[in-house]
């Protein structure tokens, strides 16, 4: 028998198939319905204490990578064969979908994770410490799951003649690019360096903001500034063609400070996890396969049309990365407060809350998912491949990149560290965790008040007392830090009042950079 259907049934079966086609296209990420109609919604958070599912309700093969065009990303466009999946890649073997998308713009490259036209965002740990507080305020979540490298010597701040250190810099013209990781780099080295905030602020406000990382080097070419921070291969080609010019430091000496990770938003990590974990183990096999064949590598890097780099460049920019391995990985996220992540997020987070670009301070540990990581135990090696730094003192007139002035309290006649001094020793740790390439002097002071030979004993147990709480809390070796004792030789004020005498009892930390690994 037939079946009439009235006209208001074919608009509701019509409206259903609708709807079926529109779920379809928004859960296999066509189109973003959420954006369609208003603000976007809120995500729901991964519970991260709970075990990585073996799959999701709604796995997909497919994963869409925001990328810029930077070599850090080698080992995933060498597994993918290039921006797309090409037949008989790793990723292909794995019944993977890999679409790499070029975003330059730090952004523009945020803004597309959180609309769901990418599920994965390669940035770097300080400027996802500025999104991560961002995003969360709008409802959204995400959480870096994968080291992809360090910058080692890539990044750089370069000066003309006669600036040396970083203290050098104060009443400079800086060229930069705002928000970006050399906004980091040049940051975190003027906190660190001796300056006052006055200074540092000025230097702020005397800088040149360029649109990209590529601008200052060529400025600074042109002598239109003093200095810039930029990368590789502009830095050098900057630095050779202005006559006295140099670096005046880089991240082969801020070795543990810029690093790129993967973001994934909590809504493709929650739909499919397996898939996000083959993703990750294969850009491992992507760096393995890197470290065996270089030569296949750069020219898989040089073929890719869209990313516009040759293969003597891709090479050469190689040259200035660590590509991360699983022991690079595990040593990275670590177990919490202690490891490089949580050491470089929270010194981007102080920036921004500087810049009040963020609010408050965000918790670290709900921006990473280490659950993958974890779950990749087994199959690749936990050795690290990297040789241990070997220090070696500096030549004698040495100059020091920067020389910090803290503030060290002891006890009355002892060199007891005061509890409430710990944490500036601490925030010392921290920078030398950063700036693992480099040999510390730490010069214990006192003012003139006492005997001077009681004063130069006690000024060099104090200083001892500080490199040993840095050894025993940090690991650090002895062969890295130098003590000495100046007693009141060298006075930074006068000693006829007692606000001079405050500024004279202190502590120097000279910083250099490490003669055995230039």
């Amino acid at each position: 028998m037939a079946v009439r259907i009235e006209k208001g049934g074919w608009i509701f079966i019509f409206l259903i198939g609708l709807g079926l086609v529109a779920y379809g296209l928004d859960r296999y990420g066509v189109v973003n319905l959420s954006g369609l109609f208003g603000k976007k919604a809120a995500t729901s958070a991964v519970d991260t204490s709970k075990p990585l599912a073996t799959a999701g309700d709604r796995e997909t093969n497919q994963v869409r990578v925001r990328v810029n065009i930077w070599v850090g990303c080698a080992g995933g466009l060498v597994a993918n064969g290039g921006l797309d999946t090409a037949a008989g890649s790793i990723y292909d073997k794995k019944g993977l979908k890999v679409s790499f998308k070029i975003i330059d713009d730090w952004t523009e490259g945020t803004a597309a994770l959180a609309s769901n036209n990418v599920d994965v965002m390669l940035t770097t740990a300080d400027v996802w410490a500025k999104d991560y507080g961002q995003l969360l305020d709008k409802g959204f979540r995400a959480r870096a799951v994968y080291m992809v490298d360090w910058s080692r010597g890539a990044d750089g701040v370069i000066g003309k003649q006669g600036i040396n250190s970083i203290e050098d810099l104060a009443g400079k013209s800086v060229a930069f690019a705002p928000y970006t990781p050399s906004h980091f780099l040049l940051w975190n080295g003027l906190k660190s360096s001796g300056l006052s905030t006055e200074q540092r602020n000025e230097i702020f406000t005397k800088a040149v903001h360029t649109k990209d990382g590529i601008e200052p080097a060529t400025l600074f070419a042109q002598q239109k500034v003093d200095a810039a921070v930029a990368w590789d291969p502009d830095m050098t080609d900057a630095v050779g063609k202005r006559p006295g010019a140099k670096k005046i430091y880089d991240t082969r000496i801020a070795n543990r400070l810029i690093a790129d990770v993967l973001v994934v938003s909590d809504r493709f990590s929650a739909n499919s996890p397996q898939t996000l974990r083959n993703f990750l183990e294969g850009w491992l096999e992507g760096v393995e396969f890197i470290r065996q064949q270089p030569t296949r590598a750069y020219t898989l890097i040089g073929t890719i049309k869209d990313f516009n780099i040759p293969e003597d460049l891709a090479k050469s920019m190689l040259g200035g990365v660590r590509l991360s391995d699983y022991a690079d990985n595990k040593a990275f996220f670590g177990s919490g407060a202690g490891s490089d992540y949580n050491n470089v997020m929270g010194m981007a987070q102080d920036m921004y809350r500087e810049l009040r670009l963020v609010k408050g301070a965000p918790d670290i540990e709900g921006s990473v998912d280490r659950r993958y990581i974890t779950a990749m135990e087994g199959k690749f090696s936990s050795q690290s491949t990297e040789t241990p730094i070997e220090y070696k003192a500096p030549p004698k007139g040495a100059t020091p990149i920067a020389t910090q002035r803290r503030s060290i309290y002891f006890e009355t006649n002892s060199a007891a560290l005061s509890p409430d001094s710990r944490a500036v020793v601490e925030e010392i740790g921290g920078f030398m965790r950063a700036y693992e390439n480099t040999v510390v002097d730490i010069d214990g002071n006192t003012d003139s008040t006492g005997s001077r030979e009681l004063n130069l004993t006690l000024s060099r147990q104090r200083a001892d007392t500080v490199k040993n709480y840095l050894m025993t809390k940090y690991g650090y070796p002895a062969s890295r830090m130098r003590t000495a004792g100046n007693g009141p030789d060298k006075p930074i004020e006068t000693n006829d009042t007692p606000e001079g005498r405050e500024k004279n009892r202190r502590t120097d930390i000279k910083v250099y950079p490490n003669p055995a690994n230039q």
